[in-house]
């Protein structure tokens, strides 16, 4: 029977050519998650099957069709098995638009889970981009595609390691493009985003430090104005607001004064600013959180590393992390009316 008293949390395979269901299934090994939480996978039993055969044979799948089958069983894994897969289409290691499309359908049927309120929250193991793209989806990160599939208007990733939580301005663009984003528009607009985000969580004055984008913060106009003109205008706009922000600060310094506990989160300018200090800091542990999102959402800090699929070898830290984060948040009352 299913553990009513524990919530139901959906987690995607993520692509089946990749590492996602090897890094599934040893999660699932971690007697603790089984205490916090009854986790459901979301993918298709023959990948699933030969991850356990090559992680540990002793577990077993117990495949479902509806949440009202999954159980509670000694060294099982609860599947919902979507069908979706040509088997012999599956290439391990290779870009596979096959396994794209798998993903995403993953994807989708997690997601409605959450907004029928099946699930308290749902946890999604690396898809690649490529594959995604070849399967004809314009949407190619996992945030894009569910903001678009919910209406959501006003999102962001947030990677955390530790006490060191960053919220991206931009992510998935040239860092050409990405320079261009850096608008007084699109700095405030995501400042009350993380404001209104940790207000819900219950962190109240959230104390939030915003990067620069040029060396030494521009150093009063010498190495570049995007500081004058786009992002010190925004912040004192978001001070306006009763916001708590700071900054900006340059890129060199930041990070660690918030490892120190100087702030609860930083506001990145663009991808690599960001990514890189969290995983340096502690990439095995790191994790991301979908803000904006109407229901709770949490993923691996990594991608689908192709080259190490099928060997083994891959460490499922940050999925287990990410599913610790997504039941922490979820029993904080964060699922919408």
């Amino acid at each position: 029977m299913v553990r009513s008293e524990l919530p139901l949390v959906a987690i995607t395979m993520g692509d089946a050519s990749g590492i996602g269901p090897e890094v599934v299934t040893k999660a699932l090994q971690s007697k603790y998650i089984h205490e916090i939480c009854q986790p459901l996978v979301i993918g298709e039993s023959y990948i699933m099957q030969k991850a356990i055969n090559l992680v540990d044979k002793t577990m077993s799948l117990n495949c479902v069709h509806t949440v009202n089958e999954v159980k509670a069983l000694p060294y099982s894994i609860n599947l919902l098995d979507m069908k979706n897969l040509d088997i012999s289409e599956v290439l391990i290691g290779q870009v596979c638009s096959v396994c794209g499309k798998a993903a995403i359908e993953f994807i989708t049927q997690a997601a409605q889970l959450v907004i029928e309120r099946k699930a308290c929250a749902m946890v999604t193991a690396p898809i690649n981009k490529k594959s995604v793209k070849q399967a004809g989806y314009g949407d190619i990160g996992h945030l894009e595609f569910l903001a678009h599939l919910t209406g959501a208007t006003e999102y962001a990733t947030m990677l955390v390691s530790g006490p060191l939580r960053v919220v991206h301005l931009t992510t998935h663009y040239s860092l050409k493009e990405a320079c261009n984003m850096v608008t007084h528009r699109l700095i405030l607009d995501k400042l009350k985003l993380i404001q209104q985000t940790f207000s819900t969580w219950g962190i109240s004055n959230t104390k939030i430090a915003v990067a620069a984008l040029n060396p030494h913060a521009g150093e009063g106009g010498l190495f570049g104005r995007e500081e004058i003109e786009e992002i010190i205008p925004a912040i004192i706009d978001a001070k306006s607001l009763g916001i708590e922000v700071y900054g900006p600060f340059p890129a060199d310094s930041i990070f660690n004064r918030a490892i120190n506990g100087e702030f609860d989160v930083i506001l990145a300018l663009y991808h690599d600013q960001g990514h890189i200090p969290i995983k340096v800091y502690n990439v095995e542990n790191s994790i991301s959180i979908a803000l904006g999102l109407p229901f709770i959402r949490t993923s691996v800090d990594h991608g689908t590393a192709f080259d190490i699929a099928g060997k083994g070898i891959a460490n499922s830290r940050s999925l287990e992390e990410a599913i610790k984060a997504a039941v922490i948040l979820s029993e904080k009352g964060q699922l919408p009316d």
